[in-house]
């Protein structure tokens, strides 16, 4: 739990700083693509198309009389504003520029605003800390622009864009799409420029209600505006918005069409731009490639609808991860690790959804990265920790081999009784040598004799259960199964006699005394498992046959033999090793004699 805690917190420190940042983009664009096409009746799009581009000629710039044509056609049609995405910064034909300039001043002097045209917001500054507006063709059409570029990502994709950016006046530059939602609401731009040039103020804006219709008391702060860039709500894929060709609209303009009064631009704003080829007017967006008007229309209908997506307040992202990490690790207590997995996986799968319904129906980005992070670090970290106490549970009795099986496959430490084999063995002469030799020598032999014998238990897959002065206990076949758990111990019995041997002929050309060993090995139940008390646990056999292989080492010196086994065990290894019967012994404890051989040498080696 300390674990998951602590996770909690360091991730939610992480998505504050922005370092998830990249991955929550995707997945809102991820959301974006899956989701059905929200209908937004209030904007409807006029492509010049490539069908239209080539009527023209193919002329650079647009023609403004074509332009001019198609906006009169739209305002008579009824549209409350029509604007255009196309950037009029120098002259052309001068009776086509006239053209459209008299009819913007024909349609802004009886409905201010109802005709915008698009320009670019140019850094003031090398900071960017103010910006300026590309001047039009004409000083009359100053007041009745708004800035159309918008920030594209590091990957190429426009995903969001600023209403309004401080101007190098003093003032605020507007975007063409707040411009135009303004507009909509009877504020011309004139007016809108003084309403945003306070910081403190408010301009009241439409707003679109849960049922789909339209409030236009909705007020919206500036701050909020000239704030952080806003998320582009992508409404839908391309083609998600009503759209129509401009040619078949201006040739009923110049045909002298008189609009009918149920015509799809009444009372509604309209955006007109550059779809053709040549335009090179079309960017990546999490939905598709879009022209550029197209993208203005979703900026449009992001602040029609005000779904600003904003991260949840950092405490509930604590809380939300706490739960998630705590809830892991309490069933962490009884579930398998695959069953585990499951369980988060539909953890993981919950939270999605209930992120995706919530962006969906009410716009809020209810941040599921974060706990899925969260999560899969509680997972790794709580894993570690399992290691690291299993590792120190048992990387000082196993051999390397062991150790990575028992991390790998898993062990039931928990405690069961198995079929095991022990082998105790003990020292002859220690307490001789210890009176006649320096304590420090002493120390010495006794340190290269441990570490000689745990070398050979390790290397045949035993365990050293534990030093018990002189003596050594070793355990074969637990934790892991060891069909071959008896022959290993004989062979380690052997083996460490050799190992002694070896000892025992350097120690003598050093003038140490040698020393003697006996062994015990004995096959059969005992129980295996974590035994201890909530300060000091270790890994523990106990049971008759751990109890039996301890009385059989003690014959070792009654008999004067060097290593004995158990009639269990010669019953497992039969022909495999030479042996000497040495009868029934009557064992301190037990009823009944036990049959006891002398092991001699091995067959198998």
């Amino acid at each position: 739990m300390l674990v998951g805690l602590l996770i909690s917190i360091a991730v939610t420190g992480l998505s504050r700083t922005g370092v998830f940042a990249g991955w929550e983009t995707r997945a809102v664009d991820a959301f974006l693509f899956l989701r059905d096409r929200v209908p937004a009746p209030e904007i409807v799009l006029v492509f010049i198309d490539d069908d239209a581009f080539q009527a023209l000629g193919q002329r650079q710039p647009l023609p403004r009389r074509y332009m001019a044509d198609l906006a009169d056609f739209l305002l008579k049609s009824g549209a409350k504003v029509v604007a255009f995405d196309v950037v009029l910064t120098a002259p052309t034909v001068p009776a086509e520029d006239e053209a459209l300039l008299a009819t913007a001043r024909r349609w802004n002097d009886r409905r201010p605003g109802s005709l915008l045209f698009a320009t670019f917001a140019m850094p003031a500054d090398r900071e960017g800390n103010a910006f300026t507006l590309l001047p039009p063709f004409s000083p009359e059409l100053r007041g009745l622009m708004g800035f159309a570029n918008a920030p594209i990502g590091a990957d190429g994709v426009v995903r969001r864009f600023t209403p309004l950016l401080p101007a190098a006046d003093g003032g605020r530059a507007a975007a063409l799409s707040l411009t135009a939602l303004a507009a909509f609401a009877g504020l011309p731009p004139g007016a809108l420029a003084e309403r945003v040039a306070d910081a403190d103020g408010a301009i009241a804006l439409p707003v679109r209600d849960e049922g789909g219709g339209i409030t236009r008391a909705a007020e919206t702060t500036v701050a909020q505006l000239a704030g952080r860039p806003w998320r582009i709500d992508y409404s839908g894929p391309p083609g998600a918005f009503t759209t129509f060709p401009s040619e078949p609209l201006v040739a009923l303009a110049r045909s002298g069409t008189e609009p009918d009064p149920d015509n799809p631009f009444r009372d509604r704003i309209v955006l007109v731009g550059a779809a053709f080829a040549e335009s090179r007017d079309f960017f990546p967006t999490p939905t598709g490639l879009m022209p550029g008007v197209e993208i203005h229309a979703h900026m449009l209908n992001t602040l029609l609808s005000r779904r600003l997506l904003r991260p949840p307040p950092w405490y509930l992202n604590v809380a939300l991860l706490t739960v998630v990490c705590v809830s892991i690790s309490v069933l962490s207590l009884w579930l398998r690790p695959t069953w585990l997995a499951l369980v988060g996986l539909s953890l993981v799968v919950a939270l999605v959804a209930a992120s995706y319904e919530a962006y969906t129906r009410g716009g809020y980005w209810l941040d599921f990265l974060a706990p899925l992070i969260g999560m899969l670090a509680y997972l790794q970290g709580a894993h570690w920790l399992r290691r690291r106490r299993l590792r120190s549970a048992f990387g000082q009795y196993v051999s390397p081999e062991v150790m990575d099986q028992v991390l790998r496959t898993g062990a039931p430490l928990g405690g069961e009784v198995r079929r095991v084999t022990v082998l105790m063995s003990d020292l002859r002469g220690f307490t001789t040598m210890s009176e006649r030799l320096p304590p420090q020598v002493v120390s010495e032999m006794m340190n290269e004799y441990f570490t000689a014998m745990v070398d050979v238990i390790l290397a045949r897959r035993g365990i050293v259960q534990d030093f018990i002065g002189d003596a050594i206990m070793a355990v074969y076949g637990a934790p892991l199964p060891d069909p071959e758990h008896c022959w290993h111990a004989a062979r380690t019995a052997v083996e460490m006699h050799a190992a002694l041997g070896a000892l025992n002929r350097r120690w003598e050309t050093e003038g140490r005394g040698p020393l003697a060993m006996g062994i015990a090995v004995h096959t059969g139940e005992a129980f295996a498992g974590t035994l201890g008390a909530p300060r000091k646990k270790k890994y523990a056999v106990l049971g008759d046959t751990v109890n039996l292989a301890s009385r059989m080492e003690g014959l070792n010196r009654d008999l004067g033999t060097g290593i004995l086994i158990s009639g269990a065990a010669l019953a497992v290894l039969k022909d495999r090793v030479v042996v000497r019967d040495r009868g029934s012994v009557a064992v301190k404890g037990r009823q009944e004699p036990v049959q006891i051989f002398e092991l001699l040498s091995l067959k198998e080696a």
